[in-house]
């Protein structure tokens, strides 16, 4: 029988985590102040290790627990009376209940971790892509689900499940609601998808090589654009706090002497690294726009971004550690990706007005979307796909969701349960 200290002692461990968690993912793993996390639940600094051992067994800790709540998620979902695309919508709802109170980790700092400690968080996470494969295997094979790449789907659907959580600290959304209405239509995307009845889903008939051209300056501006690359590829990888600048000298096979030539410091290079991102994805989105149709620019949009992120050009992505950037940095990052973000979302209503996208609440749903490929990031694990395939893959996700469009009774949608 456990004691009533025993108790307290475990509640006083829970409400650890979840402050620790959110300071993870506002600060960084290494930025976050284990002083405030211990004054938020009432104790000292000290009083802080009768619950960890030191900052890498706390993060541990909430990467794994991120992992178990996943789990537990997949787990009742799996239960649920419904078919296979029921429960994978049922799945997405648990996941995205704000009613649950227990924050969530962004896993992108995996590095900070011993390589024991990454192997059993990885081990976590493959387990519970496993247990969303099968669910949707479950669904294809009752037909309530289309053919897809499984895989591909899986991780596209934990990337965007991430990103509803990483967003929130990068961007000023419109109103105070807009947690819930993000919640509300990732079910509804991930199920339906934006684009209309009727509507064919062709490949984008531009690559990123056709996109993103850098023109050959100095001998100095092409070293600098070499070293944001490979930084930009470490960072998206193991996170910003997860890499050094010997890290980066190492990957080039240089001395640090050499990163420090071109840039002052670390912070000097990490904003480097988020202007060239932004260049890119203002490149892409500019390519997007001479789309004939709103479907048509949608899916270039998708397509060049996935493209980019896992071809070598790697666009350094928006990760935790927000507030630990400069306050210039942080705006000139809100202001350029909330521009973006209005541009993507005028690319839809285009769409609708020419038929070829439905009426969605598309801020939310072009939010949403911009994390189907963070999970591709981490992992780059694509098998023998080709970078166009898994391109077009989670094109086919966001634009026709995986209920089979034929799967409509007398105009209507038919149901989860009756699929």
């Amino acid at each position: 029988m456990r004691s009533l200290a025993d108790e307290a002692r475990a509640a006083r461990h829970m409400a650890v985590l979840d402050e620790a968690t959110v300071e993870f993912n506002h600060s960084g793993v290494a930025g976050a102040s284990l002083t405030a996390i211990a004054r938020r639940v009432g104790l000292g600094r000290a009083a802080l290790y009768n619950y960890c051992i030191d900052r890498q067994d706390l993060v541990y800790q909430c990467y794994s627990r991120t992992n178990a709540l996943l789990r537990k998620d997949l787990d009742r979902a799996a239960q649920a009376n419904a078919n296979g695309l029921g429960k994978v919508v049922t799945f997405l709802r648990l996941a995205l209940d704000s009613s649950n109170n227990q924050p969530r980790a962004v896993l992108t700092e995996l590095a900070f971790l011993t390589k024991t400690q990454q192997a059993t968080v990885q081990k976590l996470r493959s387990g519970n892509v496993a247990a969303l494969a099968m669910l949707i295997r479950e669904g294809i094979k009752d037909e309530s689900i289309r053919n897809c790449d499984v895989e591909v789907v899986c991780q596209a659907i934990f990337g965007i499940l991430s990103w509803a959580t990483l967003s929130l600290l990068w961007i000023i959304f419109p109103d105070e609601d807009f947690a819930s209405r993000m919640a509300n239509a990732i079910p509804d995307l991930v199920t339906d998808g934006m684009a209309s009845e009727g509507m064919e889903v062709l490949p984008s008939r531009k690559r990123i090589k056709d996109v993103i051209r850098n023109p050959r300056g100095s001998d100095w501006d092409d070293r600098r654009e070499s070293l944001a690359l490979v930084a930009s590829r470490l960072f998206n990888s193991r996170g910003i706090d997860g890499v050094s600048l010997d890290d980066v000298a190492l990957e080039l096979g240089a001395t640090k002497g050499v990163v420090y030539h071109y840039f002052q410091s670390k912070p000097a290079l990490v904003a480097y690294c988020y202007e060239r991102a932004f260049n890119i994805y203002e490149q892409i989105m500019s390519a997007a726009e001479k789309g004939l149709t709103g479907l048509e620019c949608t899916v270039m949009a998708i397509e060049l971004n996935v493209e980019a992120q896992l071809e070598s050009i790697s666009p350094l992505w928006m990760s935790t550690g927000a507030e630990m950037l400069p306050k210039q940095l942080q705006r000139a990052i809100v202001r350029r990706a909330g521009a973006l973000w209005a541009r993507s979302v005028k690319l839809a209503e285009r769409g609708v007005k020419d038929g070829s996208l439905k009426r969605l609440d598309f801020e939310p749903v072009k939010q949403a979307s911009a994390g189907s490929f963070n999970y591709l990031i981490s992992s780059k694990d694509n098998g023998k796909r080709s970078v166009s395939e898994v391109a077009a893959e989670i094109s086919r996700l966001l634009l026709l969701g995986l209920r089979p469009r034929k799967a409509r009774l007398n105009g209507k949608q038919a149901s989860y349960e009756t699929l």
